[in-house]
């Protein structure tokens, strides 16, 4: 072997030590990486009692809107009453206008039988 083989042979033998040693010390760190990961608390979430001005804003302004749909929706309950009234109503009224026509057409009808009844009333002198 001359020395130029043996250099390569040297540089070759170095570079699969750096190899080895890199992924020896790359094994390790995924391994303590993923029991670190195992072993760490999981996210905690903490309430605050820390309250700013637009927190402050928004709540005021959902409440306004819901007591605002309160008063929509029982105001939209009253409307549809009142409408079903109006209906009930408008039909008894039609219903009674209707009977008053017929009372007034009967009353036309009978009107020449009733001064017939006057005057013989008036005639018997009773």
């Amino acid at each position: 072997m001359d020395s130029e083989q043996i250099s390569a042979l040297y540089q070759l033998g170095g570079a699969a030590a750096v190899i080895i040693v890199g992924a020896f010390f790359g094994i390790q760190w995924v391994v303590r990486t993923v029991q670190a990961m195992k072993t760490s608390p999981s996210v905690k979430t903490e309430k605050t009692t820390i309250i700013t001005g637009d927190t402050v804003a928004m709540d005021r302004l959902a409440g306004t809107i819901e007591a605002s749909n309160t008063i929509l929706t029982e105001n939209n309950v009253l409307r549809r009453e009142e409408h079903a009234d109006r209906s009930m109503m408008r039909k008894a009224l039609e219903e009674n206008t209707e009977a008053l026509e017929r009372a007034t057409a009967v009353l036309q009808d009978i009107r020449p039988e009733i001064r017939e009844l006057t005057r013989e009333i008036v005639r018997s002198g009773k």
